[in-house]
């Protein structure tokens, strides 16, 4: 017996008629009576006898229903469950996010996702992302220089340039492009990295050529800096994002020539099955970035 004889089996068990299993199935009640005819040619067995208006399962057809009750419950289960699953599937995507993402680099990708005019739901987090998938209150991390975590699995899903915030009167200014060490000269604005992946990508980097990382200020964001450089000096790092839609009047931007590019991760707990659509954001994530490198 397959899977939809098993059903009208079932049904014509528990509810006794051809016509109140036909109105339950959907179909009509000559097409009940022909399915049952042809299952029992082929089970080679009555499963029914007619008294009146009733079907009265004989002792063989008792059995079998027997045995198919794992398969009824189960059954009935499901059904119950899919409410439920349907909420889950519609429930909007939480994403955790950086500033400096949210302003510069989610919103295209959104677009491209389905998400123009609203119409799809998704809540967006300003915090640290790490800390929202492991409390369970976002289904996506994203971020800049995100370290590996075993207990994450990591898509790079874009590159993006470190540049110097400093003051367009500074003497910095004058130079077309600044290196590692020349930044070091100065008081640096920047990041704790001991608690920033974009502090110890900086660190690293620093580390790399014998220098020091000191910051006379440590901030906790990118747009942080501009704010820190511009009212008291000094020399600041952030990314390009930033730098393109936070820089400040009195403030210029350098490239720096030896300061390698981070890279912006998107990331979700591992070995966790991903609902429908936070699977097609990452996606579009993913997508996103190969259009990019393609271009490259």
């Amino acid at each position: 017996m397959n899977l939809r004889e098993l059903e009208l089996f079932g049904t014509l068990m528990r509810v006794g008629t051809t016509t109140e299993t036909a109105r339950l199935l959907g179909i009509s009640q000559p097409a009940v009576s022909g399915q049952l005819k042809r299952l029992e040619g082929r089970l080679g067995m009555s499963l029914f006898h007619r008294t009146g208006n009733r079907l009265e399962p004989t002792r063989e057809a008792n059995e079998l229903f027997a045995m198919a009750m794992p398969i009824f419950s189960t059954h009935a289960t499901i059904r119950s469950k899919l409410p439920g699953l349907r909420d889950l599937a519609e429930k909007p995507v939480a994403i955790s996010v950086t500033p400096a993402l949210v302003e510069g680099f989610i919103g295209s990708i959104l677009v491209r996702a389905g998400y123009q005019n609203w119409k799809k739901r998704i809540t967006i987090r300003v915090h640290t992302p790490e800390d929202d998938l492991r409390n369970g209150e976002a289904d996506i991390g994203l971020q800049m220089a995100v370290p590996p975590r075993a207990e994450f699995q990591a898509h790079t899903v874009g590159k993006i340039p470190l540049v110097a915030v400093l003051p367009e009167n500074g003497p910095l200014a004058q130079q077309p492009e600044l290196t590692c060490a020349r930044i070091a000269a100065y008081p640096l604005v920047c990041y704790n990295a001991d608690w920033s992946p974009m502090g110890e990508s900086i660190r690293r980097a620093f580390a790399a050529q014998g220098l020091a990382y000191d910051p006379a200020c440590v901030v906790p964001f990118c747009a942080n800096v501009c704010s820190m450089v511009r009212v008291c000096g000094g020399v600041g790092i952030v990314d390009a994002m930033t730098a393109r839609d936070y820089i400040m009047r009195g403030l210029v931007t350098r490239p720096i020539r030896d300061l390698p590019d981070v890279s912006i991760v998107a990331f979700h707990r591992r070995h966790e099955p991903l609902r429908a659509p936070v699977q097609d954001l990452l996606s579009a994530l993913l997508k996103y970035e190969a259009t990019v490198q393609k271009k490259a």
